[in-house]
This record gives structure tokens, sequence and C-alpha cells, in this order.
């Protein structure tokens, strides 16, 4: 949000929550808006989980390269340290955090950091099923009761130059059709 707050380019915005756009919504940068799904944290391990990562408890191994988002950067830093509080609360969460061997800054570089050798993470979920992350990762669910899921908003940005081809994908990613390349892609609806 700060890149496009201060460039003011691109057409389309999509932030790993909806909370993103109840708090920006004051700067006049977010125009129309679609609910297109959800999409939920989940533990990332190197394809075909060769460390036999099981739960949140596997974040205390020693044997494992873990790799955290920072808490205070980015969606997925924000929620892994609510999943950690809800999970066993402060001391684990201070315990998890102490035993990482990569603190990240963003979900692209938990990503970039299992498919460079890391054992285990946790992420959006959805990103697993990106092309270049599809074939290095696999997951392992987070239950919903520690990591709920996080409701997904299509913006269109108020400076966009393409207003009437970004509304008309709006519309389609919301639709039926729509649904269903979201759900390949690992964003889930408000049923799963």
């Amino acid at each position: 949000y700060d890149s496009l707050k201060a460039s003011r380019k691109g057409d389309i915005y999509l932030p790993g929550s909806d909370s993103y756009r109840k708090n920006n919504l004051k700067d006049g940068l977010l125009g129309e808006a679609k609910y297109i799904g959800y999409n939920q944290a989940a533990i990332f391990v190197k394809k075909g989980n060769p460390k036999h990562v099981k739960n949140l408890e596997d974040f205390l191994r020693k044997d494992l390269y873990s790799v955290l988002c920072y808490h205070k950067s980015g969606s997925i830093g924000k929620m892994t340290k609510k999943i950690f509080y809800k999970y066993k609360g402060e001391e684990f969460f201070e315990d998890v955090y102490d035993n990482a061997a990569e603190i990240s800054t963003d979900s692209r570089n938990i990503n970039t950091a299992i498919r460079n050798g890391a054992d285990v993470a946790i992420n959006w979920k959805a990103t697993a099923f990106f092309d270049e992350n599809k074939k290095y990762i696999d997951i392992v669910e987070i239950p919903k009761k520690y990591a709920p899921k996080k409701k997904l908003v299509l913006n269109l940005l108020t400076f966009s130059k393409h207003k009437d081809i970004v509304k008309a994908f709006m519309e389609f990613a919301s639709s039926k059709g729509g649904q269903k390349i979201m759900k390949k892609y690992g964003f889930v609806d408000g049923k799963n």
C-alpha cells in the first residue's frame, strides 16, 4: 500500500486482508471494491514434507531451519503473531521467534527462503499455488481456530488509467467462473 500511495501508479490493489482497505480508505486512493474470497495462513514445508512437520509445535524443533515474517511487517507477519498467541500465548510466540533461523519481511521472501532450502515457515496458503512455488512447497493446514480466514477484496485504484477494464476484471473475479479459478489457486470461498 505504501508503494502505491507514493507512486500513484497502478490500477488494482489486492491486499492480504480487508483490514488494509478499512484502514486506508481515508486516503482516497481506494475506489470500488469486490469481495473475491478468503485467504488463510498455513505452515509451508519443502515439497514432500521431508522433515515430517505436523503442527505449530514443530517451530520449536532445533533440527529445522524456520523462517518467519517479522511480526510488524506485512499482513503475514501480523497474522503469524496472532496465530502463535492464540495457540499458546506470548511465551510460545517469543520462543518460536527466538528459535527462527531467519526473520523475513514479507510473503514473497518467505517463499524464496523455502525454495532455497528452508524447512518450515508460515505464509498465506494461496502463495503455495503460484507457478514459481508449487513445485517446491507443500502446506500443512493450521486449524481455523488459530488461523482464521481473511477476507479478500479487490480495490479499484482511484488514479487508475484503465477503470473500465479493471471493473470488468473485478466483476469476473467475483463471478462463479472467477471463483472457480480463485479456488484452483488456493483461495477459498466463505464456505470452506
